[in-house]
């Protein structure tokens, strides 16, 4: 099995291991995390370099909250790189976060689903 992308320690020790709250919050981040990556993918067609940088300001918080430390890195570099340089020129990282985005829903997913064995995946 590949190594996690998530870690929800945080969570864990935010909500003092309520199970409900912490699934409350995945759903959260799993309702509002899509449009937030849209908006980085839709800076970066614009070369918007202003809003790039803001759009990964505004994802951190939820990187943070889930664990997701490469991509808490990744938002990080691109905020810095396209203040630095451009929003073209974090082309390449925002297409690596983009890609991890996607395997931190997908495990995300897997969390909700374990912790009620009745329902499917989302």
């Amino acid at each position: 099995m590949p190594d996690p992308h998530i870690d929800l320690t945080y969570l864990e020790r935010l909500y003092k291991g309520d199970r409900a709250r912490i699934a409350q919050w995945i759903h959260i981040y799993l309702e509002e995390a899509p449009a937030q990556f849209q908006r980085l993918s839709d800076s970066l067609e614009k070369n918007d370099t202003e809003r790039l940088a803001s759009a990964a300001h505004d994802l951190r918080p939820q990187a943070h909250y889930v664990g997701a430390v490469r991509m808490l890195e990744l938002l990080i570099a691109i905020g810095q790189r396209a203040r630095e340089d451009s929003a073209n020129a974090c082309a390449g990282m925002v297409g690596e976060l983009r890609s991890l985005g996607a395997l931190v829903e997908d495990e995300l997913k897997t969390v909700i689903a374990a912790d009620d064995p009745a329902k499917e995946p989302v």
